[in-house]
């Protein structure tokens, strides 16, 4: 089967995810202000927690994460860098997924 024939078969599942993509976006838009306003309610309130029977609700506050720039260290340190991936290489599988974009 070629690309094409490929593409026409499954013309309709296709557009199905793109819409379905489409509406999670704006869905997660939706939750994200919605978060933001509770939130700026329970810091309003001086709470950083709240539960009953029904809810628990944490408020999670700011941290930083920290790591280190493979690609910076191997520009600048290239000997350093190939030493410590034979040393420390982690390897972690990810499970295969189909990518769908839409194209202007």
């Amino acid at each position: 089967m070629t690309a094409a024939l490929f593409l026409e078969t499954n013309e309709a599942l296709i557009q199905n995810i793109v819409l379905k993509g489409d509406q999670i976006k704006c869905e997660e838009a939706i939750l994200k202000n919605l978060k933001a306003e509770l939130q700026a309610e329970l810091v309003a309130a001086g709470l950083t927690r709240a539960a009953n029977e029904n809810y628990k609700i944490t408020l999670i506050g700011e941290t930083l994460s920290t790591g280190i720039d493979a690609r910076k260290l191997e520009k600048t340190e290239p000997e350093l860098y190939v030493r410590l991936l034979g040393d420390y290489l982690k390897i972690t599988p990810r499970s295969s997924y189909v990518k769908v974009e839409v194209l202007p």
